[in-house]
């Protein structure tokens, strides 16, 4: 229970027995004529000890038909929750231990809007009219992101995560099995500007990198002028993308059960500088680069590739297999230029790719697999049906939550999906068990 709603609980003595609400909610609530609060919906449902408060005035205990007012502040307490039906027909239901606040709810005027403020605990919402025509007009802010839904009709839930909520998604996180999804680098050194973006899909938009940032199989990196990313992966194979270049993670298969570990890239444009990991070391045959003309192999190497073919070997042996099948071993202090000739290499073949040597990374690999869990304050979104945008409140980051997946792109369990609808099943418990004995 809020320590709010307690105090209230414990000022005015009562039970919270919903029967014998009607007479005292009069006594409570004397609201000043000159003030009178604009109605923005009803109470359709409700279960436990539950509050309602305007600014400068006394707390309401909630009951079904209940009216709820701009400016209300709703305080739920443990198993207890709330189903609000506003005057468009959009509902929110307020999950126990939340609050949550009404700021603005207008369905009269031409720009209509309805600004929502969740403080903690949870909501789960579904639009009403004000959402028609443009859908982010309704929307819930949280801590640090607002949400907004991405269509017309839609249903989404947000919770912002507490003490226990970070605690067991760090033991969910320690207990995952890598997948072919789970992280496969991370950014550990970069300049200028990088991009990663996801090629399988379609509606994916480019995400701009910095030191710590996971990358996927199937990411693209892009990088501008004067740019340079420096990534690492857990067998600890360490890759430079130089400056104006394209890289593609095409697969990383790495301690995934019942496959081979296997790694392939494909440079499409510019150049990287590379250093082999244990899935080269241990396999000369499981490590792959493309370019456009060749395919570079190694032998426990590190050197660096261009996309015109150009390879210069630093340490070990690379080898190019050109589309005919030819096969050329470049040995360390030699270069292989884009005609084929192969040559001792000079200072201007070692200054042709740029960035960061890998070599002088320190970086553990094992701190690469590390997935990203939710901390305390965190917001997370549910889109249960209907896409769902998630803006943070410092206008750097947006996401698209997919229908039927959470913020972290993963899809949602049926216990997630409960209505907000009339239907509480799975909201809060047992809708027939108040909470409170003799009620």
């Amino acid at each position: 229970m809020s320590i709010r709603l307690a105090k209230i609980i414990k000022h005015y003595g009562l039970r919270l027995c919903l029967p014998v609400l009607s007479l005292t909610i009069g006594l409570m609530v004397t609201l000043p004529a000159y003030a009178a609060p604009q109605v923005v919906g009803h109470i359709s449902f409700v279960k436990g000890s539950n509050a309602a408060q305007l600014p400068g005035a006394a707390p309401r205990i909630l009951g079904t038909g209940t009216e709820i007012f701009q400016g209300d502040n709703i305080q739920t307490t443990e198993r207890s929750f709330v189903i609000i039906e506003f005057i468009d027909g959009a509902k929110v239901t307020v999950r126990p231990d939340s609050n949550f606040s009404i700021d603005h709810y207008d369905n009269q005027s031409a720009n209509k809007t309805a600004q929502l403020v969740l403080h903690e605990g949870g909501v789960q919402a579904s639009t009403g009219d004000i959402a028609k025509g443009d859908p982010q007009r309704f929307q819930i802010k949280t801590p640090t992101d607002t949400v907004k839904p991405g269509s017309e009709k839609a249903e989404f839930a947000i919770q912002i995560c507490d003490e226990a909520c970070a605690k067991s998604a760090q033991e969910v996180a320690d207990k995952k099995e890598r997948t072919e999804e789970s992280i496969v680098a991370r950014v550990v050194d970069i300049k200028g500007e990088v991009f990663a973006k996801k090629m399988v899909d379609k509606d994916a938009k480019n995400r701009p990198l910095s030191v710590g940032k996971p990358l996927y199989n199937s990411d693209i990196l892009y990088s501008e002028k004067e740019s340079y990313a420096l990534v690492v992966f857990p067998d600890g194979q360490k890759v430079t993308l130089s400056a104006d270049s394209e890289m593609e993670i095409k697969k990383y298969i790495y301690n995934i059960k019942d496959k081979k570990d296997q790694v392939l890239l494909r440079l499409a444009a510019g150049g990287m500088r590379m250093l082999t990991g244990s899935i080269g070391k241990n396999d000369h045959d499981a490590f792959a680069l493309k370019t456009p003309v060749a395919t570079i192999g190694i032998r426990g190497s590190a050197g660096d590739a261009e996309s015109n073919g150009t390879l210069t070997t630093t340490e070990g042996e690379l080898t190019s297999t050109d589309e005919q099948g030819n096969i050329t071993s470049v040995p360390a202090g030699f270069t292989l230029d884009s005609d084929g000739n192969l040559a001792k290499s000079t200072q201007i073949d070692l200054n042709r790719v740029t960035g960061r040597d890998p070599k002088t990374d320190k970086t553990n690999p094992k701190d690469v697999t590390k997935e990203p869990t939710k901390t305390k304050g965190d917001t997370d979104v549910k889109s249960i049906s209907g896409k769902t945008t998630v803006e943070s409140n410092d206008g750097k980051n947006t996401k698209t939550v997919e229908e039927g997946k959470n913020s972290d792109g993963e899809k949602i369990t049926n216990s997630d999906k409960s209505p907000s609808g009339n239907d509480t099943s799975g909201i809060g418990g047992n809708t027939s068990d108040t909470g409170d004995d003799g009620c």
